[in-house]
């Protein structure tokens, strides 16, 4: 059975398609070839599909000729420098211009304001595209989807296994394409039996109250609520990214567990060693990629 990899890049300004597509998949490598070194053919010969939708975000941020792949490319030649025993709360304590109120403030305000229906305004003033996602009178949530749906059929007309791994807003078009797919009538029957052998979530909101409102299905009740077609999903959440300011999404989402949708939901914690313009930026693509525990869940796979 052939393998297939999808990369599903996050929110904010993006750089070219090219660049980033190569920076992500450089970064990835590393990983494996650092602590899994005897996996490195197996992931060399599955193929790639990098889903790329920078452009769509850059416009609709207001800056469509956005490029930073010269402070990205930095950024990733640094976290090379690390071995994987340094991927440790010492290192990552070291590391200049820490902002964990970031995440605290998120993490003690969200429960509150969603009940006063206020979190929609904090979420705009820190992630205005992942607002703009879910808003109904913006098409912004269907383009940002349309590059997934093509590549997934196909791979999945081929028979592939299939790993995806994607990151901060690209988990939540994951999650809606993949409900979309086993519960939109224009995908069945062909796509009803096709499954997603693993799911790697990286930096994802998917757990916070107010996203979850906002995802396809969360309307419905117990079965139609989740998607049916994912085998096994593994969470990774870094310390200080208040994006993924509730890490743990085992819980959020164990109904799919118990109404026999899904075999797994797996939740780990990281030291994301990333640091963009002097600062540490837990939340940055590439430093999950290259962390050692996201290197062993795709070694495992592969």
């Amino acid at each position: 059975m052939s393998k297939t990899i999808f990369l599903i890049h996050g929110r904010h300004f993006k750089p070219p398609k090219a660049s980033l597509k190569r920076l992500w998949l450089e970064a990835l490598r590393f990983g494996i070839e650092r602590d899994h070194p005897d996996k490195l053919p197996a992931f060399d010969g599955a193929r790639k599909e990098f889903i790329y939708y920078g452009d769509v975000s850059n416009k609709e941020l207001g800056s469509p000729g956005y490029d930073d792949t010269a402070a990205r490319r930095e950024t990733l030649n640094e976290l090379k420098k690390y071995e994987k025993k340094d991927f440790n709360k010492t290192t990552y304590e070291r590391l200049p211009g820490k902002a964990a109120w970031k995440e605290g403030l998120a993490d003690t305000f969200a429960g509150f304001l969603s009940t006063i229906r206020l979190s929609e305004r904090f979420v705009e003033a820190v992630a205005p595209d992942m607002r703009q996602y879910w808003n109904p009178d913006s098409r912004y949530g269907t383009e940002v989807r349309y590059p997934i749906i093509g590549p997934l059929k196909r791979a999945m007309r081929r028979g592939d296994e299939i790993m995806v791994i994607s990151h901060s807003l690209g988990t939540m078009i994951s999650y809606d394409t993949f409900w979309k797919f086993c519960r939109y009538g224009e995908y069945r029957p062909e796509f009803t039996d096709k499954k997603i052998d693993l799911w790697i979530t990286l930096g994802s909101p998917l757990a916070d109250e107010t996203v979850k409102r906002y995802l396809k299905g969360a309307g419905a009740s117990d079965y139609w609520r989740y998607p049916d077609n994912i085998v096994r999903w593994v969470n990774v959440a870094a310390e200080d990214d208040y994006i993924s300011h509730d890490g743990k999404v085992a819980d959020d989402y164990a109904a799919m567990k118990k109404l026999g949708l899904i075999e797994s939901i797996t939740d780990k914690r990281i030291y994301n060693l990333a640091v963009r313009n002097g600062k540490s930026n837990p939340h940055h693509g590439a430093g999950y990629l290259i962390d050692p525990d996201v290197a062993g869940v795709v070694a495992r796979w592969l």
